[in-house]
C-alpha cells in the first residue's frame, strides 16, 4: 500500500479557558501534517471510520492532566476503524492491508512517556500499539468501530479481562444467574454492558429515561429490547428505593454522580462491587461494599472475544449517526450535550 508523506488531521492547541472543552473545541484546526512512521512494535492504520467517546472532550478540560496528560498540538480520538498500512519493526501477527478496528489507548497514547500517540484517530492516519490492533474478521467497520473503547470497558468493567482497578484488585466477576444494575444503560457503555451481562446469563437491571432514541422508540423501551430485565426511569424513581433489598452483585456506574455510591449499600449484597467509569472523586470501599475506580487497558485479546460475539450475533453496536470529516468540531459539541443515543461515527476516507 503506498502511503503518502502528509495527511490531513484535526489538531486541538490547548486546554480550554476555565476549562470549558467547547474553548478547545471551537478553536481546532485542520492542519496538513506528516504521516507519522511506525516505530518498533508498532502499526500504521489508514482511517476509514472514527468513532467519538466522551473522553475524547473531556481531555480538553485539563482535569485529567494529572492522569493523562495531553501534549498539544493534539490529534484527539481513540477509536478507529481501517486498514493497515504499514508495519512496524517486529509486527508479525498483523499484515498490510488487514482490515482491523482498535482503541488507540488513554494509557498507552496520553500518559506520561507512553511509547505512542498521543492519540490520533481524527486523521487519515493513525499509529498504534500491534498488541491492541483486532482483526475485524470479516465484520464492516460500522459494525465495529464504535466497538473497542465503550466496549472494552464494559467488559473488562464486567468480567476484569486485562484491567484492575487502581489499587491492583479485579473488578467485576460477573457469572450465570448473579445480578447487575447498570446505571446509565443508554450510554454506549451502558448499552454495551446489558447485551454482555445478559449472554453470560446474569439478570441486569438498568436505569433510563422516557427520551426517544433515533429510532422514534423511548431509551426505555430501547433497553428491554437490548435485554434488560427491569429498566428504572430514574425521572419518576430513585433506584436506590426501587432496588432495596434485591442483593445485587454488582453496579456499573456509567454515570458519575457522587451520590450513587452511597445510596449503593441498599441494592448491593455482602461483598458486592461498585464499579465506575466516571466517579474519580474520593469515594472509598466500606467493610461490606467494594468501590472500584478504573481506565482501560486497551487489549486485543479481548478485543477479539467482543468482535466474536459482535459476528455471532449477541452483541451490537448501536449508532446514532455518521458525520463527514469536516463536522468534527459540530459531532464533539453534540457529544457534549449528551444528544445522542448511540454512537456518533466520523467519515474519514
Amino acid at each position: 500500500m503506498e502511503v503518502p508523506k502528509e495527511m490531513k488531521a484535526w489538531r486541538a492547541h490547548a486546554y480550554g479557558a476555565e476549562g470549558n472543552p467547547a474553548d478547545t473545541i471551537g478553536k481546532m484546526t485542520l492542519d496538513t501534517i506528516p504521516v507519522p512512521e511506525p516505530k518498533k512494535g508498532q502499526v500504521l492504520v489508514k482511517v476509514e471510520l472514527a468513532a467519538v467517546n466522551p473522553i475524547d472532550w473531556k481531555l480538553f478540560s485539563g482535569g485529567l492532566h494529572g492522569i493523562c496528560p495531553v501534549s498539544f498540538p493534539y490529534v484527539p480520538g481513540f477509536d478507529l476503524s481501517g486498514t493497515v498500512a504499514k508495519l512496524g519493526e517486529g509486527v508479525t501477527d498483523l499484515a498490510v492491508g488487514d482490515e482491523v478496528v482498535v482503541d488507540l489507548g488513554l494509557c498507552e497514547t496520553c500518559c506520561t512517556d507512553t511509547p505512542c500517540g498521543p492519540a490520533g484517530a481524527f486523521a487519515e492516519y493513525a499509529l498504534a500499539l500491534a498488541e491492541t490492533v483486532a482483526k475485524r474478521d470479516g465484520l464492516s467497520s460500522k459494525d465495529v468501530v464504535g466497538l473497542p473503547l465503550a466496549g472494552l470497558t464494559s467488559y473488562q468493567a464486567i468480567f476484569t479481562g486485562a484491567a484492575r482497578d487502581f489499587s491492583g484488585a479485579e473488578l467485576g466477576k460477573l457469572e450465570a444467574g448473579q445480578k447487575l444494575l447498570v446505571l446509565g444503560g443508554a450510554a454506549a457503555t451502558g448499552a454495551i454492558a446489558i447485551q454482555l451481562a445478559k449472554s453470560a446469563g446474569a439478570y441486569v437491571a438498568t436505569t433510563a429515561s422516557p427520551n426517544k432514541t433515533p429510532e422514534g422508540i423511548s431509551k426505555i423501551d430501547y433497553m428491554k429490547q437490548l435485554g434488560a430485565d427491569e429498566v428504572i426511569n430514574y425521572k419518576e424513581a430513585d433506584w436506590a428505593e426501587a432496588l432495596a433489598g434485591k442483593d445485587y452483585d454488582l453496579i456499573y456506574d456509567c454515570v458519575g454522580t457522587p451520590e450513587d455510591w452511597p445510596k449503593a449499600a441498599k441494592v448491593l449484597k455482602k461483598g458486592g462491587n461498585f464499579v465506575t467509569i466516571a466517579n474519580f472523586g474520593e469515594a472509598k470501599s466500606t467493610e461490606d461494599h467494594s468501590f472500584k475506580v478504573f481506565l482501560i487497558k486497551s487489549n486485543s485479546d479481548d478485543l477479539k472475544k467482543l468482535i466474536a460475539l459482535v459476528k455471532a450475533g449477541k452483541l451490537k453496536v448501536p449508532v446514532d449517526s455518521i458525520v463527514p470529516f469536516s463536522d468534527v468540531q459540530a459531532v464533539l459539541s453534540k457529544s457534549m450535550g449528551w444528544a445522542s443515543a448511540g454512537k456518533l461515527v466520523i467519515q474519514v476516507a
